[in-house]
């Protein structure tokens, strides 16, 4: 009976895993649903608004990731290559990028940091490249500059 708790603690922390990537996924999921990209983004497109192309390459696996635009969520994909991508419509008025990004698993103290490089491409402007670079947690803004 000494495998017993061994056993046990590794169980539970496999199912800890397991549910912190299903509610990552069901969360994002749903943020991109409630998000709303199909007619409401088109409409703001009218507005002034400027349509880009936005890219985002993260150092370690995400828990969980949200990139917003302004006031609205901007839904990514992941592609074959492990990089995240989306269209977004950037508001003159309110060029800000907000990311929050918490790593599935991060030994603590093991010197790593973490880091997500932004890229943006607007029609008519020049791409727009911005490191967010910590040692925990990514929870900051960017002001865009078109």
């Amino acid at each position: 009976m000494r495998g017993s708790p061994l056993l046990r603690t590794f169980l539970i922390l496999a199912a800890l895993v397991v549910s912190g990537i299903g509610f990552a996924r069901l969360t994002h999921k749903g943020a991109a649903l409630t998000g709303g990209e199909g007619a409401e983004m088109a409409g703001t497109s009218e507005s002034g608004r400027i349509p880009a192309r936005v890219y985002l390459t993260l150092s370690h696996l995400p828990g969980f990731y949200a990139l917003t635009m302004g006031e609205e969520n901007v839904p990514l994909v992941r592609s074959a290559d492990g990089k995240l991508s989306g269209t977004a419509y950037i508001d003159p008025e309110n060029p800000v990028v907000f990311l929050k990004v918490s790593p599935l698993a991060k030994a603590a103290d093991d010197g790593q940091r973490i880091f997500a490089r932004l890229v943006v491409e607007a029609e008519g402007e020049a791409t727009f490249t911005h490191v967010f670079d910590t040692d925990g947690d990514i929870d900051d803004f960017v002001e865009l500059p078109f």
